[in-house]
């Protein structure tokens, strides 16, 4: 019987499961181990529970009736015979079960799709409710791992939304009104090599090479905000800055470019000031913070006002950003300088970045570097190679731009003298002006689009923020019962601005209609239709000046 399959007998008074040449229950009492399982298994809101070979579900009952609010369990089978056996015995009542699945696969992203049709979840829990598990131990805990990872990805993501959501909300609705004054152009494109300048200490050791290939016409530079100052004091200036930070203490970065005409790449949730000090063309990007319909919406009304930007996945750091950025618009080789993801005790960043400058300003003889020195002693950071310091954020930055990297696209080699290692091929400043030396001299790009004039970006601009604001009042009125919606009708609309679900911890839980998420989903509804009521009347300002 057991080279067909497992056989299913009764030992110590109940059914077991023999297969492989061993009972997969206890002998004496097969469901004892499971219930005892159940009974002391961690409880806590938002689990899921993975359970390995359920097999003739002992143990699941009494689960099910101790899991706390918006826990769910998810049962695996990675074997054919154990999952067919499975299968047969599922108890009815459990199939109806909706905070119940059965994957017959130890598939991680299977088993991720799955527990997605069960619930949002923050921590996996992996619970041996029969000896199947043992058969394939590594692919059941590969499983628990994958998806262990996926729900801290979400939550950190989460925590960013509470913290910046309305701040990142706020900032492309300004930029949105601002729309009509900005000095938009297309995304450039550069024919030759780029060079990606981050502002690590180990930008200082390129600046010489820099300055000659630039100099030369063989290099275009993209640099990210906070090197602009590193590079402007070496003489150098790059052909774009980019702009990543809704936060005004980054404004900083651009005030030695001031009035330059340098272009400015920047995101539609940076900060609207930086658009306007360094005078010249913008181009925009669109940055996905976060699945989101409004997003969404609002990317398909640019597309359709003919305004361009480029499209980008969440990439956290402005320098793997950048990286991203640099391999859409070069067609040559891309040089890495300064994205050191490290740094050294008592020096953050490259000299004449606007921390170290904010620093000299303070220095006295009792206080010698004091935020500089105390950066390498906070919670979380560790010692790196180099004599470097890191933290787990730089470490998860150096790791995203290293798989950034590997993507298809034009080549990336790494001009550093030190930093975090990204997987790219070393090459010392006389060995990438060879590599200049080898490429064919750059053709001309193609003639850049016609845009829309300011009028009808003014327009574009009017219909979005206007079309936001009656949204707001449409849900307003339906929460204080001056407008009668379907559930449905109501969960769609606020699905669509789903920004205002975006500092909620718990915005997941809108399909139950809480009345604590409510009430703070009105205060949120009310707040925009403050702020977005302000936006717009700047702009009608605007339009009559």
């Amino acid at each position: 019987m057991e080279e067909d399959g497992p056989e299913v007998l009764e030992t110590g008074g109940a059914l077991n499961v023999r297969y492989r040449g061993r009972l997969l229950y206890p002998e004496r009492g097969p469901c004892s181990l499971a219930q005892r399982t159940a009974a002391a298994a961690e409880l806590g809101p938002d689990r899921l529970y993975l359970l390995p070979s359920p097999l003739l579900w002992y143990g699941i009952p009494e689960l099910l009736a101790r899991i706390g609010e918006g826990s769910a369990l998810l049962c695996l089978e990675e074997d054919p015979g154990l999952a067919a056996l499975s299968q047969a015995h599922w108890p009815q009542s459990l199939r109806e079960e909706p905070r119940l699945g059965f994957l017959p696969s130890s598939d991680p992203e299977r088993a991720l799709a799955a527990s997605q049709a069960l619930g949002r979840f923050r921590r996996v829990i992996l619970l041996r409710m029969s000896g199947g598990e043992a058969l394939h131990r590594e692919a059941y805990g590969r499983v628990a791992a994958r998806l262990q990872a996926e729900f801290a990805a979400h939550w950190r993501s989460q925590a960013s939304l509470m913290a910046m959501g309305r701040l990142w909300a706020r900032t492309i609705f300004r930029n949105v009104a601002a729309l009509p004054n900005l000095a938009l152009a297309p995304a450039p494109s550069y024919p030759g090599a780029l060079a990606v300048c981050g502002a690590g200490p180990s930008l200082e050791k390129g600046l010489a090479f820099l300055a000659r290939e630039s100099a030369r016409g063989r290099l275009s530079i993209l640099a990210v905000d906070t090197a602009l100052g590193s590079l402007l004091q070496a003489g150098i200036r790059p052909n774009i800055v980019v702009c990543l930070e809704g936060q005004a203490h980054n404004l900083a970065d651009f005030v030695p470019g001031a009035g330059s005409g340098i272009a400015l790449l920047s995101d539609l949730s940076s900060h609207p000031a930086s658009t306007g000090i360094l005078g010249g063309p913008v181009s925009l990007s669109a940055v996905a913070i976060t699945p989101s319909r409004f997003l969404e919406r609002l990317q398909a009304s640019l597309r359709g006002g003919r305004l361009p930007f480029l499209e980008c996945p969440p990439l956290g750091s402005v320098g793997v950003h950048s990286l991203h950025l640099a391999r859409r618009l070069a067609r040559g080789p891309i040089l890495a300088l300064g994205l050191d993801f490290a740094f050294e005790v008592g020096k953050t960043h490259a000299r004449a970045s606007p921390s170290l400058l904010d620093e000299e300003r303070k220095l006295d003889r009792l206080h010698p570097w004091p935020r500089q020195a105390g950066a390498a002693w906070r919670e979380g950071v560790r010692a790196a190679e180099h004599g470097l310091r890191t933290d787990p954020i730089l470490a998860s930055y150096a790791a995203l731009l290293a798989d950034e990297a590997s993507k298809p696209g034009p080549p990336v080699y790494d001009l550093r003298d030190r930093g975090l290692d990204l997987g790219l091929p070393r090459l010392e400043p006389e060995e990438a002006s060879r590599l200049l030396d080898g490429l064919a001299a750059p053709s001309q790009g193609e003639p850049e689009p016609r845009l829309p004039g300011k009028e009808a970006r003014q327009s574009l601009a009017k219909a979005i923020l206007g079309e936001e604001l009656a949204r707001l009042d449409t849900i307003e009125a339906a929460m204080k019962g001056r407008l009668g919606l379907s559930r449905e009708a109501f969960l769609a609309l606020v699905e669509e601005s789903d920004y205002l679900l975006w500092p909620l911890p718990d915005g997941h839980r809108l399909p139950s209609l809480a009345q604590d998420l409510l009430n703070r989903l009105l205060v949120e509804v009310q707040y925009w239709r403050w702020k977005l009521g302000d936006v717009e009347a700047f702009l009608e300002e605007d339009r009559g000046a």
